[in-house]
């Protein structure tokens, strides 16, 4: 037998299935010719036999014979493929004679027609033209298909020969001109694979292409071994360059320890020199932040007691400086800690549109020193509340507002905001702080985000500054995600514009108002010299529902009223410092022909509220708004115009700090620097507190130990023990972990806070003091959380207060404070919250009862992080005590938590809806 190797075996099978493929196609073409003749032949039979019989049928068909006709039928059925013969007469209604074959093919008299596949043949019988009778031949193709099926495999057996045959031939003339030599230079390329014998050469005689391809396999061996001998050659010279190159690989990795060595030191000492750059920054800033605590601490204090007014203005001053002081060091804290790209950003949800017009209030004494007006545009489409760090975008929008006001004399600036891409979640806010200012020249506008760069060298030496503030104003709002650029030409003034994308806060649009009946689409005139401010003025007019006309001097406005006789003005909004004719004056002239109840006048000003007050009493003024002009404060004074005060903007104040709000509460105020703890101690004593002082930690610590003191504000640098210190041992040695440590220190650098934390201080104020944030820090822990920590104060100590305090499951106060004052929204969410956990109760019961202890715990996590959001302070604790049972997997605990937290539940949906019903 011949040995079968791939190459042999591949040829087999395509031989086989070439030749498979010829004896079926071959088979196919047979049978289909063969049928096709044999079915022409029967046709044919039939055609001739209809033929015949209608010939000799007709006299035995004349003669009634009928005998006669079986007889002729019987002759021709000797063919076995006629199934049946049949004479009928009477235009084929009746059968006169016939013959037929049964299941077992023998001839029998008619009995019934014949069914099934035949060949059908019908022939007329008749004399002289006149049909007497027709006769209808059966011819099966039975016997076709037996006859077919014999000559077919005859025929395959034929072929199958003849292709077998040619198969053997063609392997065995392949085997011997291609199969043999190839195994040949098969086995003789393996034992040279093997054995590495590249001298070895085929010997094989044979001819055409295959004795090239030998002659050429055995040349390639030539080459291969004259190749092998160079290679033999050159590994011995490369064995001795590889030695060579390790001596000097040894030397080089000598040289590299070295020079790592002398990295590290280096590495090392730029560590060092950034850490003493960061202890230096953060010294400067306590010992600069120390004194001006003092300085700006003392002024404010003095500032509330009796003063001239040359006397008041020298403590603004005092005051004034001071914060630019503390900006000066602020926008050197945030440029390190960007540096060091470790300045991080909250994610708060607040109202945008208070932001804005905070910050319009801070350059009120820019604005009337100036001749600069200050605009704020915020279109209709900017929504209320969004979710972004809105201390960083204050610290934005005062620094380009900051920068607007240095770089301008006179004219205006504005500050607009607009949206983009309003997404479900998300959307782009535009602003832009666009001035009339000395304008920036094209080349410098890229050197302007780049610190320590300024428009010029005179410029800084004219307008002051560390060059700083654009430079932190870009990196904060590229950490943002946004972007900033600037549009501006020398003596045009400028433009900078940012791109930021906030987070919406569901459920907030855009600011409505809402216009009387008896107002709306009425006539308004509006009279301002500044075509910036006359634009906004007519928008806000618009969107209120008013048809604003305009006016640019009182002259032009005094000859419009004149000539609106028609449908007159519902009102004038009229600036007071207008250029020819004043406001006042005007005032004068429209009150002789129009008095206060039929044409009111609404003056705006940026000048001191008192002397704006006293002309407007003498000039028959209604109303004095001030600037910069906000657009709920000229909705509200309309509305307050018209005595449609029910119709006015609502928003919750926030609540004022009452004397002896803190009575009762003793304070132990933990200070070395005897300025600081006069300053401190002056701030709490209107409060009511009980204020203990001592002068280092260790003494703090000593009275802590044998007095109780319901909270205690600790500094942190401070001899014999810091603040840190004494809190570690406040809580782990005296056990006082339920006391309120807060810390008080000058220590403004990133992670302080964070240090403050971790040594089990409970909050953090930076110095300066801020008496607001003072007060409202110590605030959250002897009020808020008095039942926790200290005495029940239960004295009002506002009327908003008041209001609230019948919800005993609900803080309103916290709970509005959170999200920025506004009711309406919190009720609204507080009712979702209502919604969402109305079958809480029903879920954890299913849960328990499946022993899915962990998933309970889960929702009772939810439940307490939502319940805590909204201030519903007794729930959050009743959720805590059921996810801590849940999380132990004490099933037991957690049935008598569940029962808690349901109570807890249905007193708060009280709650809720109380405050619905009475605020709707």
């Amino acid at each position: 037998m011949f040995k079968i190797d791939k190459v042999q075996t591949r040829i087999s099978i395509m031989i086989i299935l070439i030749s498979l493929l010829a004896f079926v196609i071959s088979g196919a073409y047979d049978y289909s010719v063969m049928r096709k003749d044999m079915l022409k032949e029967m046709n044919q039979k039939a055609d001739g036999l209809a033929e015949r019989l209608s010939e000799s049928l007709i006299p035995p068909l004349w003669n009634v014979d009928q005998s006669a006709i079986n007889r002729i039928i019987l002759s021709e059925m000797n063919d076995k493929r006629i199934k049946a013969i049949i004479v009928t007469e009477d235009n084929d209604k009746n059968v006169f004679a016939g013959k037929i074959r049964n299941k077992n093919w023998d001839i029998i008299d008619f009995i019934a027609w014949p069914r099934g596949e035949f060949v059908k043949r019908k022939a007329e019988i008749s004399v002289l033209n006149q049909p007497i009778g027709a006769v209808e031949i059966f011819l099966s193709t039975k016997f076709i298909q037996d006859e077919l099926y014999n000559s077919l495999l005859q025929s395959l057996l034929r072929n199958m020969f003849l292709v077998v045959l040619l198969m053997v031939t063609i392997f065995v003339t392949m085997r011997n001109v291609l199969i043999s030599p190839i195994i040949k230079l098969s086995q003789t390329a393996r034992r040279i694979s093997v054995d590495k014998n590249y001298g070895a050469r085929v010997d094989f005689k044979c001819q055409g292409e295959m004795e090239t391809l030998v002659n050429n396999f055995n040349h390639m061996l030539q080459q291969i071994e004259e190749q092998d001998h160079k290679l033999k050659e050159y590994s011995g010279k490369l064995q001795q360059k590889i030695q060579q190159s390790n001596k000097n690989l040894a030397n080089s990795y000598r040289e590299l320890k070295i020079t790592n060595k002398q990295l590290e030191i280096a590495k090392n000492e730029a560590e060092a020199a950034s850490r003493s750059k960061s202890q230096f920054m953060a010294n400067v800033s306590h010992e600069i932040r120390t004194p001006m605590n003092a300085i700006i601490g003392m002024a404010d204090l003095t500032l509330a007691t009796k003063l001239s007014a040359k006397q008041a203005d020298f403590m603004k001053i005092i005051i004034n400086s001071g914060q630019v002081l503390l900006r000066l060091i602020n926008d050197i804290l945030d440029f390190s800690k960007i540096e060091a790209g470790k300045l991080e950003l909250e994610e708060v949800n607040f109202d945008l549109h208070k932001l804005i017009d905070e910050i319009s209030d801070l350059f009120v004494e820019q604005m009337v020193a100036s001749q600069t007006e200050l605009v704020i545009e915020i279109l209709p489409d900017v929504p209320k509340r969004i979710k972004t760090d809105p201390l960083r975008l204050r610290q934005v929008l005062a620094n380009l507002t900051a920068n607007a006001f240095k770089f301008t004399n006179k004219g205006e600036i504005t500050i607009t905001v607009k949206a983009e891409h309003v997404g479900p979640d998300k959307m782009d806010l535009i602003f832009a702080v666009k001035d009339t200012g000395i304008g920036i020249p094209e080349q410098i506008q890229p050197e302007l985000f780049k610190a320590f760069k300024q428009a010029d060298g005179s410029t800084t030496r004219k307008y002051g500054g560390t060059g700083l503030g654009l430079t932190i104003s870009k990196r904060i709002i590229n950490l943002m995600g946004g972007d900033i650029w600037v549009k501006s030409k020398p003596g045009e003034g400028s433009t900078f514009f940012f791109k930021i994308s906030p987070k919406l806060v569901p459920n907030t649009l855009p600011t409505e108002y809402l216009l009387p009946e008896n107002l709306l689409n009425q006539p308004a005139l509006i009279i301002d010299d500044n075509i910036a401010v006359r634009s906004v003025l007519s928008r806000y007019l618009q969107q209120f529902g008013f048809k604003p006309e305009s006016s640019s001097s009182a002259e032009e406005g005094l000859e419009m009223i004149k000539q609106k006789t028609d449908v007159p003005y519902k009102f004038i909004l009229m600036d007071l410092n207008l250029p020819g004719m004043k406001g006042d004056e005007a005032s004068k002239i429209i009150r002789e022909t129009h008095p206060a109840k039929d044409l009111p006048i609404l003056m705006i000003t940026a000048m001191d509220l008192n002397e704006a007050l006293i002309k407007a009493k003498a000039t028959g003024i209604t109303k004095v708004i001030t600037k910069p002009l906000k657009q709920s404060a000229l909705f509200d004074a309309i509305m307050d115009t018209f005595d449609h005060s029910d119709y006015m903007q609502k928003v919750i104040e926030p609540l004022q700090v009452a004397e002896k709000i803190f009575e009762g509460f003793n304070v132990l105020l933990v200070e070395d620097n005897a300025i600081n703890r006069q300053v401190a101690e002056q701030i709490l004593m209107t409060t009511g507190l009980e204020i203990e002082t001592a002068i280092n930690g260790l003494e703090a610590v000593q009275m802590i130990a044998q007095n109780n003191y319901d909270l205690v504000l600790m500094d942190i640098q401070m001899p014999e023990m810091d603040g840190y210190e004494a809190t570690r041992t406040i809580r782990s040695k005296l056990k006082k972990t339920d006391l309120p440590i807060i810390a008080m220190t000058a220590h403004a650098m990133r992670g302080d806070k964070e240090k403050c934390l971790q040594a089990g201080m409970n909050d953090y104020i930076p110095k300066p003091i801020d008496k607001n944030q003072m007060i409202s820090t110590i605030k959250a822990y002897l009020l808020i959380n008095h039942d926790e920590f200290s005495k029940s104060n239960e004295q009002d100590t506002s009327s908003t207060n008041k209001n609230f305090q019948k919800y005993q499951h609900l803080n309103i106060e916290e709970a509005l404070d959170r999200i920025g004052g506004d009711l309406d929204i919190l009720i609204n969410i507080l009712n979702n919250f209502d919604e969402y956990n109305k079958d809480f109760t029903k879920k954890i019961n299913f849960m328990l009862a499946k022993n899915e202890l962990k998933e309970a715990g889960d929702m009772a996590h939810t439940l307490k992080g939502a319940a805590a959001n909204l201030s519903a302070n007794h729930l959050a604790k009743a959720a805590q005590k059921l996810e801590n049972a849940c999380k132990a997997n004490q099933k037991e605990d957690a049935v008598i938590a569940l029962y808690e937290t349901s109570k807890k539940i249905e007193l708060l949906r009280m709650d809720i809806l109380m405050l619905t019903k009475d605020l709707s």
